[in-house]
C-alpha cells in the first residue's frame, strides 16, 4: 500500500509539472541577437526557423525551432521560402508578452507560436542563403 501511495504522489507531481510547462527555451536561440539563421518552414503566415535542415521534416517543437513572422505586407514573399536556409533580421520577444488569446501581433501579422517556445521572432527582413 505504501508503494502504491508513492507511485500516485510521483505521478501527480509529474502531471502537474507537465501541465504548467507549456513553453521551453530553444537552446540554439540567442535572445539578444538581431539576426537569426536557419532553415525555414512557413505555415499560415508564420515561419518556423530550424537549426538543421533535417529537422524540417519534424513537427514543431520548442527544442527544434523558433516561431516568428515578417510584417504582414511581406508575408506573401515568405511563402516561397519553405525549405531554404535564410537569415531573418529582427528581434526575439518573450512569448509572455502575447495578447492573452495565444497570439502575438507584429505589424499586421499574427504569430501563434507553433514551436511553443519562450520566445518568438518579430522579423523585419529576410535574406536567402541557399
Amino acid at each position: 500500500m505504501k508503494t502504491l501511495s508513492l507511485i500516485i504522489v510521483a505521478a501527480a507531481a509529474a502531471l502537474s509539472a507537465c501541465a504548467s510547462t507549456t513553453t521551453l527555451t530553444n537552446p540554439n536561440l540567442d535572445t539578444n541577437a538581431s539576426e537569426f539563421t536557419g532553415w525555414v518552414k512557413v505555415a499560415n503566415g508564420e515561419f518556423q526557423l530550424y537549426q538543421a535542415q533535417r529537422d524540417l521534416r519534424m513537427p514543431p517543437s520548442a527544442l527544434r525551432c523558433v516561431s516568428g513572422a515578417l510584417p504582414f505586407n511581406q508575408q506573401n514573399a515568405a511563402q516561397d521560402l519553405g525549405g531554404s536556409k535564410v537569415v531573418f533580421t529582427g528581434r526575439a520577444v518573450p512569448w509572455s508578452e502575447s495578447d492573452g488569446v495565444q497570439t502575438m501581433r507584429h505589424e499586421g501579422a499574427r504569430i501563434t507560436n507553433q514551436c511553443r517556445g519562450d520566445y518568438v521572432i518579430k522579423a523585419q527582413s529576410v535574406r536567402v542563403l541557399r
